[in-house]
């Protein structure tokens, strides 16, 4: 298993407890200079991208990202979309029916990916949009995206439903 021992459960209350009350094109940039920060002071070659609904508000492409990284990013996104969930939890939900995303969604996997990294954004109207992080081993891109989000909630003090 690749997904650092992650439960559905753990993933689902990640979920939960980063429930924003509003979230506005500004907190979107908010979160993605965290990102950047984040990955900057790792010196982790990612790209970091925050959309609200099919628009990208932030994208941040570091030293040592390529291309393939916005592709990693649009299939994680597209999985988000779709589930309403992070890519990682989608991943975990299917091993602990042990499946596999690729052989058993049904999906195309040139246009999908159960891959950690892609978070949604989520408000008392439900998913608005999500984050993502790609260029690292997928439970370290789920754990930077996640980081980000705390740090933006922490720095800013917003109110978490």
């Amino acid at each position: 298993m690749t997904t650092g021992d992650y439960s559905t459960k753990e993933l689902l209350q990640q979920e939960i407890d980063l429930t924003f009350s509003t979230f506005t094109n500004e907190d979107a940039i908010g979160v993605g200079q965290e990102l950047l920060k984040l990955a900057l002071a790792e010196k982790a070659p990612v790209i970091v991208q925050v959309r609200i609904g099919e628009q990208i508000i932030f994208h941040s492409a570091l030293t040592g990202s390529s291309s393939e990284n916005d592709w990693w990013i649009n299939r994680k996104c597209r999985v988000v979309e779709k589930f309403k969930h992070s890519s990682m939890f989608v991943r975990v939900s299917f091993e602990e029916n042990n499946q596999s995303f690729e052989e058993h969604s049904g999906l195309d996997n040139e246009l999908y990916a159960a891959h950690g990294g892609a978070f949604p954004i989520i408000t008392g109207n439900g998913v608005i949009g999500m984050l993502a992080v790609s260029g690292l081993p997928q439970v370290d891109d789920h754990k930077m995206a996640i980081k980000g989000l705390l740090n933006f909630k922490q720095a800013k003090s917003l109110k978490v439903d």
